[in-house]
């Protein structure tokens, strides 16, 4: 039976086995994280940051000469990152659907919004293969995220393969303002939050996300969003790798039904839904009603 959110945030008794064992090998990465920049990364930046997201996305083991390599190599062949590439897939899948129905007639604007893009590779690999398809379009996105660093790494990867109409903004993805002052030359034909939902703990914050979320999209766009109703390794996770925040990363699981729930709310109907093979994570792809 999976551990809940409340028992893996609190700290096991001083003499629990598991105490040992789990503060041992997080001692053993920290000792090894200059070897590997997987976990470097992940000790600088927080596990669940878009910096390793996007070195997680690229699958290059990097580290200090062959044993670096290979503990990156097993680092990036963990069941969770090999659910993160396969989730990042159907999130370019689910944005190809998206641009397909939402395409306006020659000479008009797309709008897209993201969110949290962290280093905004799905977003831009998308959007430079539609535009080389459908250049009689124009498409303004505005990829966001918090960290300045991410926001940075988006561009550069946008300036690098030629994606063009993009901003790239620090943004606060919950601010009401901030969410406003992005609409001020249209509401979004799509919305994408991808990966961010998950690593929040708060049930209320990504509840009302929804109903905010509704508000940047015009009456029949499009959001795509993703969940986690599962994780083989949450304990692990919660008991050995800190996260963005500095505290460590424990996650809160919620079904699908849970979420989808929260979307209704929202104003939004499921119109498809994709689970990568592991069963980890989830994409779907939901409409905002007329």
């Amino acid at each position: 039976m999976t551990a809940t959110y409340e028992e893996l945030a609190r700290p096991l008794p001083a003499l629990s086995p598991k105490r040992w064992y789990y503060g041992s090998v997080h001692r053993i990465m920290k000792l090894a994280s200059p070897l590997s920049r997987g976990l470097s990364i992940g000790f600088e930046h927080g596990f669940d940051s878009g910096v390793m997201l996007e070195h997680v996305y690229q699958n290059t083991p990097t580290g200090r000469g062959p044993l670096g390599q290979l503990i990156d190599r097993v680092y990036l062949n963990s069941p969770g990152w090999t659910g993160i590439r396969a989730r990042g897939e159907l999130v370019k899948d689910a944005l190809r659907a998206a641009l397909r129905e939402q395409a306006p007639a020659v000479g008009d604007t797309l709008r897209l919004l993201d969110v949290a893009c962290g280093g905004g590779r799905y977003d831009l690999e998308v959007l430079k293969e539609f535009q080389a398809s459908r250049p009689d379009v124009m498409v303004q996105a505005t990829l966001r995220d918090y960290a300045q660093v991410n926001v940075d790494s988006a561009e550069a990867l946008g300036q690098q393969l030629g994606v063009r109409g993009v901003m790239y903004q620090r943004a606060d993805a919950f601010s009401d303002a901030d969410l406003q002052q992005a609409t001020e030359s249209g509401l979004m034909d799509i919305a994408i939050v991808s990966g961010l939902h998950e690593i929040l703990a708060d049930d209320d914050l990504v509840h009302q996300h929804f109903r905010q979320l509704s508000g940047v999209l015009k009456p029949g766009g499009t959001l795509i969003y993703t969940l986690q109703p599962t994780h083989p390794q949450v304990e692990f996770i919660a008991r050995t790798l800190p996260s963005n925040t500095g505290k460590m990363w424990v996650m809160r699981l919620r079904s699908a039904e849970l979420i989808e729930g929260w979307a209704r709310e929202g104003g939004f109907a499921t119109a498809a839904r994709w689970m990568e093979p592991q069963g980890i994570f989830e994409v779907v792809l939901a409409r905002k009603a007329d």
